[in-house]
């Protein structure tokens, strides 16, 4: 797993370094895995970071030439957008640094790639947090009693005795009918998510937390009425074909999951020849289709192929509680299987070419009477109804949620989910309903849900994500 982590204490009274360590303790799994930190006691602050020696592979924290401002990262920086003249050798931290001098926090505006960042800025007691416009890192955090703690993982907050653990009810109604959590909530009370695209900022000394979207859907300028399909055709190949290339940069050992799916036989298909052979995985019964078209689809690209089988059902007693731990329950057991070849992998990638994206979103957002709902009351119902009954599977109706509940909580419970839902609606009320569809999908389905198959990834190997390049992604979208 990478990412960040950190304390701040207004009052000055937390064993900052300790509950650093213990931190770093719980999200580390594996003897590859490097937690660093940094800590301050008598500013009250403290940041580390966990990495597994992929990306970010320098010593962390890093700080400017006067070293009042320092840096935790995970995650990298298109190369071939941010730098200007003379800063093509900078790593990817120390470019950081150097926007958010010369810009303040306006800075994360000029950064494409998938990262999370902190900064902890000593002139102005201040911490800064910033995100990709995708959330292709997650971050916890919860500010309680004076102080602020982050971390890629809720047991990382959790290591604080003093948090109190409120279970959620909102989250916990989603989370029966959708089978994933909605917006920033978690199980917890006072524990979230940091939303995506977003920049979040403590000021130490007075206690005071505040947070910032950077940018969302409503920013991607419509297409031209005169485009073809053709023209759209050749376009979104070409910038395919440039983020493909973009991924594969770097002197990295590349490889990709293959299967008989059209994600990844898009971006086989698009990685130029120099780059081969590059190591294919696919795993499950001999017989499947998956095994058969991926093995074919090998031969004919060249690459060094692996195949693990699946043989019995063993997999899930021996590797569902490194499962729990690494997804906190937020991710069923969808793409759970290839947690069991996870150690053998590594040894054949450092950076594995993810699909994740490539499909349309998991709400059907071309659906007509969605996208052409004539109020919001249309909107809503229909996009309920996707969301409960065709994202996931098994899903609950509104008669089967009435049994679920025991007596004592059936009031409660019951309905909660439509009006939480509703809530986290609001957020995306100034799009168009086509927009909105699409923005919804991302920021929840396709980000609380299905995107922690890319998180429990990161435990042997980083990610690149050649459907989430800004300039693809605009296109398309």
């Amino acid at each position: 797993m990478s990412g960040v982590f950190g304390v701040l204490d207004s009052r000055r009274q937390t064993d900052i370094q300790s509950l650093l360590n213990q931190i770093g303790d719980a999200i580390c799994y594996r003897d590859w895995q490097k937690a660093e930190t940094y800590s301050n006691q008598a500013a009250g602050v403290g940041l580390g970071r966990v990495g597994i020696g992929v990306f970010n592979p320098g010593a962390q924290p890093v700080w400017n030439a006067q070293h009042t401002i320092g840096l935790v990262m995970a995650g990298e920086f298109s190369r071939t957008n941010v730098f200007e003249r003379g800063q093509a050798d900078w790593s990817d931290e120390e470019l950081a640094l150097h926007l958010y001098e010369t810009m303040g926090e306006g800075f994360v505006s000029r950064l494409n790639g998938a990262f999370i960042l902190a900064i902890w800025d000593d002139v102005k007691q201040k911490l800064i947090i910033a995100n990709d416009r995708f959330g292709l890192y997650p971050l916890y955090f919860a500010h309680f009693r004076g102080r602020f703690i982050f971390s890629p993982e809720l047991k990382g907050i959790l290591c604080d005795s003093e948090f109190n653990r409120q279970i959620d009810l909102p989250a916990l109604a989603e989370y029966m009918r959708f089978q994933h959590i909605l917006g920033d909530k978690t199980f917890f009370e006072d524990l979230n998510l940091l939303r995506n695209a977003s920049v979040l900022s403590y000021e130490v000394n007075h206690d005071r937390l505040h947070i910032d979207p950077y940018w969302d859907i409503s920013e991607i300028p419509p297409l031209p009425q005169s485009i073809t399909f053709e023209d759209a055709v050749q376009e979104s190949g070409r910038l395919l074909k440039s983020a493909v290339g973009e991924s594969t940069s770097g002197n990295h050992e590349f490889g990709m999951y293959l299967s008989g799916g059209l994600d990844s036989r898009v971006i086989l298909g698009l990685i130029d020849q120099e780059k081969f052979p590059i190591n294919t995985i696919t795993y499950g019964d001999h017989d499947c289709r998956d095994v058969i078209y991926a093995q074919r689809l090998a031969k004919i690209a060249g690459t060094d192929h692996h195949y693990f089988e699946i043989q019995d059902s063993g997999w899930v007693r021996n590797f569902a509680n490194l499962h729990l731990d690494l997804t906190e329950g937020f991710h069923s057991w969808i793409h759970a299987h290839g947690i069991q070849f996870l150690d053998q992998v590594r040894s054949l990638m450092d950076v594995n070419l993810t699909g994740f994206g490539g499909g349309q979103s998991a709400i059907d957002w071309e659906d007509p009477p969605l996208l052409y709902a004539h109020d919001d009351y249309c909107f809503n119902s229909r996009l309920f109804n996707l969301l409960s009954q065709n994202t996931t599977w098994p899903s609950l109706d509104d008669a089967e949620e009435r049994q679920l509940y025991s007596p004592e909580f059936s009031n409660q419970m019951v309905g909660l989910a439509y009006d939480s839902y509703l809530e986290e609606l609001s957020h995306f009320e100034h799009l168009p309903y086509y927009q909105r569809a699409a923005y919804f999908a991302l920021c929840n389905p396709d980000r609380r849900l299905f995107q922690y198959f890319t998180v429990f990834h990161r435990l042997a190997f980083e990610q690149r994500f050649p459907f989430y390049d800004y300039e693809y992604f605009k296109f398309v979208y």
